[in-house]
């Protein structure tokens, strides 16, 4: 992927002066709007400003989620109720946060391997994305699990346990 394929990022020293006027704007009208406000200032921002020729620098400055993903996978998500105790932004802001996580982290990949260091750009993306234990390692961990600590296994313990030894063959 290339600089053009991600949005730009207002610089941290924005993002900080967008905050406080937006949490301004929303006291002086004494009603919520702060999401919407700080949001429009950073779009109005992406929209105004030049972006950096410099290639070779990493992604970290420049990362936002494309809106499709936002409106179409996010924002439908979060409109189907599953996550009725969470707001917007709450449910929004950890999957953002992640989706630019892993867009760095790519970047930092991608530069390694055009530096010729594939071997240990396979070695980060594996020391920073571990793959999750299986569910025989999961239920194998609840089995194994001290019981002075945890005297009785919780109904999700128990269902993995359970969706393990379903798994095993008669």
């Amino acid at each position: 992927m290339t600089n053009e394929d991600y949005s730009k990022v207002p610089p941290p020293h924005l993002l900080k002066k967008f905050s406080e006027q937006a949490r301004e704007d929303s006291n002086k009208r004494g009603r919520p709007g702060y999401c919407k406000t700080f949001a429009k200032l950073c779009i109005d921002w992406a929209l105004n400003s030049k972006s950096s020729p410099n290639n070779l620098q990493i992604r970290s400055s420049n990362i936002t989620p494309p809106s499709e993903l936002v409106q179409q996978q996010w924002f439908a998500a979060w409109e189907s109720g599953e996550h009725e105790e969470l707001s917007f932004a709450d449910f929004v802001i950890p999957r953002a946060a992640q989706w630019g996580a892993d867009q760095e982290l790519e970047a930092c990949c991608e530069w390694l391997d055009r530096e010729g260091w594939s071997g240990e750009s396979r070695q980060l993306r594996a020391a920073r994305r571990p793959k999750p234990p299986s569910l025989k390692e999961q239920a194998l961990a609840l089995i194994n699990h001290d019981p002075a600590n945890q005297p009785f296994l919780s109904d999700k313990g128990i269902d993995t346990i359970r969706r393990a030894l379903e798994q095993l063959d008669d």
